[in-house]
């Protein structure tokens, strides 16, 4: 596919999106991208993706930097799956975004084109963090009182280990990747293999999600 081509496709996409180079320079940026962060096509292109996006992730961790491993991951053609970030704006305001990578090559220039699909979630993180703290408190005011503990049986009907058990547990006391990781004494992506193999147990998309299904099956 020539790049004209692909371009004239995400004019035409629901989600916001730039492209870039296997290495990050920024070769498209879409209508959507300008109204969602603000900043016009001229800003952009041929900047490092990095520098527009200044992007961290909910451990705080610099997502967006030089060397960053999504761009690394496209250059290697791994799957990558879909991430959040918490994007800067042009109006020096951040807001989270849920990003799905396509890598595609192209006939002509620097290939393949790394094309970042980009949706608001702003809105969901602030109801996400609202139930957790409700749930914190919940959870806290649960364990006050003299409830039974819960029994190997209860994890096992899940297939939960017993590290799965407790990364959920703090999950559910509003915990962020972290503070998990410290209290566990664990790095932050051994937290979030955890956390991805909890969402499969669980059929949860989310960990909120999460957090109310082991509500629901009294595993918390």
């Amino acid at each position: 596919m020539e790049s004209r081509q692909l371009f004239s496709l995400l004019e035409q996409a629901g989600d916001a999106a730039f492209a870039s180079g296997p290495f990050g320079r920024i070769c498209y940026w879409s209508p959507a991208a300008e109204k969602l962060l603000g900043y016009s096509r001229q800003q952009a292109l041929a900047k490092d993706c990095w520098d527009v996006l200044t992007a961290d992730g909910e451990d705080l961790k610099k997502i967006c930097c030089r060397g960053c491993r999504i761009l690394e991951s496209a250059r290697r053609r791994r799957q990558i799956p879909a991430f959040d970030l918490h994007a800067a704006t042009a109006t020096g305001e951040r807001m989270w975004l849920n990003v799905s990578i396509l890598v595609t090559p192209v006939a002509e220039g620097p290939s393949p084109l790394v094309v970042h699909l980009m949706r608001d979630i702003s809105r969901r993180k602030r109801l996400e963090s609202a139930a957790r703290q409700f749930l914190s408190c919940a959870f806290e005011c649960g364990t006050s009182q003299s409830s039974p503990p819960k029994t190997q049986t209860d994890q096992a009907a899940f297939n939960l280990t017993s590290r799965e058990f407790s990364v959920l547990r703090l999950l559910a006391q509003g915990r962020d990747t972290a503070q998990i990781a410290t209290q566990l004494g664990i790095s932050p992506v051994t937290v979030r293999n955890h956390v991805q193999r909890l969402l499969a147990k669980l059929e949860s998309h989310t960990r909120l999600e999460a957090v109310m299904r082991g509500m629901q099956a009294g595993l918390i």
